[in-house]
């Protein structure tokens, strides 16, 4: 907190309570790093410089305050770098998971495949098509186009999920369902040519997306309450079936699709269970696949209840079916039952153990398994319901990822990952969306806050001018695995994203949603501050 830190290295370092806290202002300890000697005042304005300094001396860039045009500065100059490992394709374009010599993980680990959502070409799509709508240059349009191209001409067909399935799915991640869901598989491509789709009009893209959802559908294998494609129901799994044949729903009125989605989520539906903290809650899968004790769960988005709850809301406006609210209701009460702290900031916890109950000492901050994700069907039920308590929450959780210290500090569950899965740039994309959902200035100063200390991190070269990066440990658990991943969930593109992201909403610029925000009301759209510098 400000006031209460020390800076260690150069100069002797400063003594706890050097600082002043209106001194260290809203950006606390990083602020203190970036004027260390006080030549701000407590304002925050600089000091006259003294008799016989000349006035009309050279002000260096890293003096200057971050203004909206840097943030698509960044974002062009990463896409030059991520340009620069494009894969040339017979029919279109891949791009390089990863740097070649780099420690990275590769198609042999799901979510780490060239064509992927998470870190391949249709997240990599995304990101070059929101280039396209931020400034208008054919090129990053036509480099989405040749990431569709290769997809849609080398698709697979519905026997590509028992391959997968029946496949030998290891490496850190070694759960089935994953290996097949939106992140990994061609579900995640349908999302991207959905969005291609709505941006051009152009009918091929959504011809795919069908294709995608037939598919689909054709895989599907009967259960007791439904359907189901494997035995995990988190959203990265079979639950994000049920959104994404939503979806689908939603562009093509076709009721097949909708129907489909039904079915999956009446099959998790099946499996609801009461909490003995109050509301219900789901297990989803069985965490022992990935190391923790029998009966352990998440909570949060979007492996556990939170992303349940934000697909039951979804159904439920869809459908107009009360069951399906109710039991996204149910799953929100859970997680404002086990949720920690108070109306200046909220967290729920990581996990749920059988034995030592819930940690409550640990939490992530970002989109999986974070706030980030978990206001979700907040804002949804807010949305379907007008009940202030649903916003409220959503105001509640977004302080808990300040309160615990982001985006300055680094914590057990925010780390350098710089990956919008887990770090950051999720982070970013959520006080955005939040500001343009609230219109409250708190958020939009979080937002630039974030956007701070996200070009901090990122890293240029002098031999390679107008390319940027990020470096990010992508595995908690694995802190010295740096690697510079180009994907959208994964690495550099999410990053150069989100600070397109800020852009667009200061600049008016309409922007794909990324899907977790695709299906909310429009923008309030207020308070835009143009060039303003922060």
């Amino acid at each position: 907190m400000p006031g209460e830190k020390s800076l260690a290295g150069g100069g002797g370092g400063m003594a706890k309570g050097e600082f002043p806290d209106a001194v260290l202002g809203v950006s606390g300890y990083r602020r203190s790093l970036e004027d260390p000697r006080g030549i701000l005042n407590p304002g925050g304005v600089a000091r006259p410089l003294s008799t016989g300094v000349a006035a009309s001396r050279l002000v260096p860039d890293v003096f200057r305050p971050l203004a909206t045009d840097d943030l698509l500065d960044a974002a062009k100059q990463t896409a030059a770098w991520i340009r620069s490992h494009e894969v040339p394709t017979e029919h279109g374009k891949l791009w390089d998971v990863f740097p070649k010599g780099q420690p990275g993980f590769g198609p042999d680990v799901m979510i780490f495949g060239p064509r992927c959502h998470y870190s391949g070409a249709a997240g990599i799509g995304t990101f070059f098509l929101r280039m396209w709508e931020a400034t208008g240059d054919e090129s990053y349009l036509a480099d989405a186009r040749a990431a569709a191209d290769e997809l849609i001409a080398t698709a697979s067909g519905p026997e590509w999920y028992d391959r997968v399935l029946a496949s030998d799915v290891g490496g850190v991640i070694p759960v089935p369902g994953w290996a097949i869901g939106y992140s990994n598989g061609p579900a995640g491509e349908g999302l991207f040519v959905i969005s291609l789709y709505e941006a051009t009009g152009e009918e091929r893209y959504l011809a795919y997306a069908r294709k995608v959802a037939d598919d689909l559908i054709a895989a599907a294998k009967p259960d007791p309450h439904g359907i189901r494609w494997s035995d995990q129901e988190d959203v990265v799994a079979d639950g994000g079936f049920v959104f994404y044949l939503v979806l689908v729903w939603r562009k093509t009125g076709d009721s097949r699709y909708l129907d489909a989605a039904r079915r999956a989520g009446d099959r998790i539906a099946a499996d609801a269970l009461q909490s003995p903290h109050g509301g219900l809650y789901w297990k989803l899968l069985d965490l022992r696949l990935i190391g923790f004790p029998k009966d352990t769960t998440f909570p949060n988005f979007s492996h556990g209840t939170a992303g349940t709850a934000w697909m039951f809301a979804l159904l439920f406006e869809a459908t107009g079916e009360k069951r399906y609210l109710e039991l996204a209701r149910g799953g929100v009460e859970y997680l404002k039952a086990i949720a920690v702290g108070d109306e200046t900031g909220m967290l729920v916890p990581y996990q749920v153990h059988p034995v030592t109950g819930l940690t409550t000492n640990r939490f992530y901050l970002s989109s999986c398994h974070g706030p980030v994700g978990t206001v979700l069907p907040f804002r949804k039920l807010y949305e379907l319901t007008g009940e202030a308590e649903y916003r409220d929450w959503c105001v509640w959780l977004s302080r808990g990822i300040i309160r615990a210290g982001a985006p300055e500090h680094y914590s057990w569950g925010y780390w350098n990952s710089n990956c919008q899965c887990c770090g950051t740039p999720g982070i970013l994309e959520h006080f955005v969306d939040m500001y343009e959902f609230t219109g409250e200035p708190e958020f939009l100063d979080y937002a630039w806050r974030t956007a701070r200390v996200l070009l901090a991190d990122s890293t240029t070269w002098d031999d390679r001018p107008g390319q940027r990066t990020w470096y990010g440990a992508w595995t908690r658990t694995i802190p010295s695995r740096v690697v510079s991943y180009l994907g959208l969930y994964s690495g550099a593109a999410g990053c150069a994203s989100s600070l397109v992201r800020l852009y667009a909403d200061r600049r008016d610029v309409r922007l794909t949603q990324l899907f977790e925000y695709e299906f909310f009301g429009e923008r309030l759209g207020r308070n835009r501050d143009g060039d303003a510098a922060r």
